[in-house]
């Protein structure tokens, strides 16, 4: 395949010890003169260089958040990362403005690169495990109901809530309200691929302009010490006996469509990288280097550890070098007619190579478009308590729902429970559709669990192939990539300060000392139980880990997103547009959560976002969500090439529209979700496809009180004058919210309809809202289960809604094989 490329508009760059762009070019100029004689593609001789200073961390940043709109309410529960990456998008964007650059605010996207947790995640753990623990340890106590109490009380004083941390603690967030602010309505998401990130960041932002019909992305990178899982080794690609010393930092970079010129800017190319597993240690250990006329500078010795930014920092390296190699060129021939700079390339790992050159050279070849359709050719299931798509769709077939009274051990109902919610520390809901998993399913390992069960489902349609038939494999993997393991690991990491909490209110309290070392010794006890036992299981704990478990030792691509509840619809559009780009021939998609856990239940009661008894989509008594646990996988591969391997196709992947716009971080907005089911239209224009020919969209249907409105009135828009018997789904009134699993959900239940050629009843325990008018639009709520035969004289086709929090917008339209 032909190189990706791309112009590179705009930066920003920030660094512990860095905290401009200049200082990051004075570094670069010192790092050079001491470089200076050590020969052509040698290393960086190591005694020559400058230190760095000690510090680790980012400055504080002096600016506020108010100034880029974000309301007082939210300001508790957002991460210190946040206003960093507001003041470098908005340096990116103003220096490719003063360069004469046009922003196309409607086409440009917003991809966030970070790994290893928000800081938020590991505060509310431990909180919440904080008093699970003690529940659990002093149950025996005489004077446990008041021991809690008391300790309830203090864990709300000592590790202080927002009533918004359910959204803070979204990496996509982080994302969402940079595009918000700079009116950015392209797609949004976080991206995590542990220290490949920046690698996997740059290669879905080349096939978002080339492929996905964007115009220009915005690539923000943040890696923070806020985890306590930066000393693991076994979670950061580190294979030297001493972890190397991490220092933070953060970027913008705004890349630009190739086709449009751009004076001034230089333009990089990324060829494809052929999938390695596992990275190898030497490179890991000498992680990603810049050439620079004969001069080789590691990344690392220049910056420091970065982890998921190296790969961004290697780029940010090689444009300031690009950029004084050019001026230096162009000094040196002033007057003596154009000057030719030298391209500076960076080697980010084994076969990727970004190379930079000044703008105006000569275009590289362009990869040919793929415009065909991507084929499902296997999937596999895990929503609620079934398991695999005979299961699942035998409970889409059957009346009623799969919420189920909650396990009081697995969902501590004692600590946590109150019907009134009176503290902040509470949920109120007491039935969910889980996942009932055995007792030996360690919680932090229930993920991990499900995704290979799914895995190894949609991996059985291509059982009777050899591995290297399938070609060039990558695996996304849609979840929340702060995982429950992750939560639990930074919890671990904050008991001293639980302790010594719990310490000072028995001193307080007046508390002897033989009682305060027994509920010390208890609690601390509890905790030493929660962690995971298997030393794997740990290891694999990130987010990309769970797509590198289901795939042991095969080579591939394995990277995770997160775009809230549109996370799985987002994994398969980059799914599709690596596979269109040739980039790779066989693409898993993995989407995987289960919401149906103390943590989240606590976060989601304290925004009000439950509903106070079941679920009930588009009801008159919609309230909000019930969470359901949920593990679905697909097996993608492009439609000539499934075919010439002989294997069936279950439906095709059309087009995916895109679009993120909301009139506030919780608040969904008609028009964004009308913008994204126009631009998966406009992409079959060609083919003559529009709303009319659907005969059933599956909705997102969340059963929030605005949430139901607004998707009627969207899709009573875009299939005006085409909506005549459409029928509609609502899968989340029978399975509850599975978050980043629910896109997965409507998909493979789409498939299965397909395949069954019929559409199931939805399940509603009330009447339908009579202000959504439903008869009127022609939208047909399927009361009962209609037939879906396969006709020769009209194909057969489908819609799925995904739309998550900060406006993140997602309409799919496929149809069947």
């Amino acid at each position: 395949m032909n190189a990706s490329a791309a112009h590179l508009l705009g930066m920003g760059l920030r660094h512990a010890n860095l905290p401009a762009t200049q200082d990051w070019l004075d570094r670069l100029a010192a790092v050079r003169s001491a470089c200076t004689g050590s020969g052509a593609d040698h290393a960086l001789p190591l005694h020559n260089l400058p230190p760095l200073p000690a510090e680790q961390r980012l400055p504080v940043s002096a600016g506020d958040l108010g100034q880029f709109g974000i309301p007082p309410i939210y300001r508790a529960s957002i991460h210190r990362i946040q206003i960093h990456l507001l003041e470098l998008a908005q340096e990116a964007l103003q220096q490719a403005e003063r360069a004469g650059v046009k922003l196309e605010r409607e086409h440009c996207d917003v991809i966030l690169v970070t790994a290893l947790g928000l800081n938020r995640s590991h505060e509310n753990e431990a909180r919440a495990a904080a008093l699970r623990w003690a529940a659990a340890g002093w149950r025996d106590h005489p004077d446990a109901r008041a021991l809690l109490e008391l300790w309830r009380q203090d864990l709300e004083q000592g590790f202080t809530a927002s009533s918004h941390d359910k959204v803070g603690e979204m990496a996509s967030a982080l994302a969402a309200r940079v595009a918000a602010h700079f009116q950015l309505r392209g797609r949004v998401l976080a991206l995590e691929a542990r220290a490949e990130g920046g690698r996997a960041a740059l290669a879905a932002a080349l096939n978002c302009l080339s492929h996905g019909g964007s115009r220009q992305v915005l690539i923000l990178g943040a890696q923070t010490l806020d985890s306590p899982l930066h000393e693991r080794p076994d979670l950061t690609d580190t294979s030297t006996p001493e972890l190397p010393t991490w220092r933070e930092s953060a970027c913008a970079l705004l890349l630009g469509d190739v086709s449009a010129a751009h004076a001034g800017q230089m333009m990089l190319q990324l060829p494809p990288a052929t999938p390695v597993c596992p990275r190898p240690a030497a490179t890991v250990a000498a992680g990603p280097v810049v050439h620079i006329e004969g001069q080789v500078l590691p990344v690392q010795t220049v910056l420091g550890y970065g982890h998921a930014m190296q790969d961004l920092q290697a780029l940010a390296l090689a444009a300031l070098a690009q950029a004084q190699a050019q001026a230096q060129a162009q000094a040196q021939t002033a007057g003596a007619g154009a000057s030719r700079s030298p391209a500076v390339h960076a080697e980010l790992g084994p076969q990727a190579r970004l190379v930079l050159q000044a703008a105006g050279q000569p275009l590289p070849e362009q990869a040919g478009s793929e415009t065909g359709p991507v084929a499902v050719v296997g999937c596999g299931s895990a929503f609620g308590d079934t398991r695999g798509n005979a299961e699942f769709w035998a409970a889409l077939s059957q009346p009623g729902h799969r919420f189920r009274p909650l396990d009081p051990a697995r969902h501590h109902c004692d600590p946590f429970l109150d019907p009134q919610a009176r503290h902040s520390l509470a949920y109120y809901i007491e039935q969910a559709s889980h996942a009932g998993l055995e007792p030996a399913v360690h919680p932090h390992a229930a993920s991990m669990h499900l995704a290979r069960s799914v895995a190894s489902e949609a991996w059985s349609a291509v059982a009777g192939l050899a591995p290297e038939r399938l070609g060039r494999l990558q695996v996304i993997c849609a979840s929340n990539l702060t995982t429950p393991a992750l939560r639990s690991a930074g919890a671990q990491a904050l008991l001293p300060r639980v302790l010594e909490r719990l310490d000072a209110l028995g001193r307080l309290q007046g508390w002897n000392e033989a009682l305060r070392q027994s509920l010390a010794h208890a609690l601390h006890n509890q905790a030493q139980a929660e962690r995971l036992p298997s030393a794997e299981d740990q290891g694999l704990a990130t987010a990309s880990g769970l797509g590198r478990a289901v795939v042991g030792d095969l080579p591939a691509q394995v990277l995770a997103l997160e775009a809230a509840c549109a996370s799985s619809m987002a994994a398969l559009d980059l799914a599709g547009l690596a596979l269109r780009a040739g980039q790779v021939d066989t693409v898993l998609v993995l989407g995987v959560e289960l919401p149906v856990n103390s943590s989240d239940l606590l976060l989601c009661a304290a925004q009000r976002m439950l509903a106070p008894g079941l679920m009930a989509s588009f009801g008159i008594d919609a309230s909000g969500f019930t969470p359901g646990d949920g593990a679905g996988a697909v097996l993608l591969m492009r439609k000539p090439q499934a075919e010439a391997l002989g294997l069936p196709v279950l439906a095709q992947l059309l087009a995916f529209g895109a679009s993120t716009d909301s009139k506030s971080m919780i608040a969904p907005n008609q028009a964004g979700q009308t913008q994204a089911m126009r631009r998966a239209f406009a992409a079959l224009t060609t083919q003559g496809i529009g709303p009319s020919a659907l005969q059933y969209v599956e909705t997102h249907g969340t059963g929030t009180l605005i949430g139901d409105q607004v998707e009627t009135a969207s899709l009573a828009e875009v299939y005006a004058g085409a909506t005549q018997g459409l029928a509609l789904g609502a899968l989340k009134s029978k399975f509850g919210h599975c978050f980043a699993a629910a896109g997965m959900a409507s998909l493979i239940k789409t498939v299965l309809a397909l395949a069954h050629e019929r559409m199931p009843a939805n399940h509603f325990e009330r009447p339908l809202k009579p202000e959504l008018e439903w008869p009127r639009l022609g939208l047909d709520p399927l009361f009962t289960e209609r037939p879906w035969p396969r006709n020769p004289q009209q194909r057969r086709r489908a819609g799925i809604n995904a739309f998550g929090t900060g406006g993140i917008n997602y309409h799919l339209v496929l149809e069947e094989a």
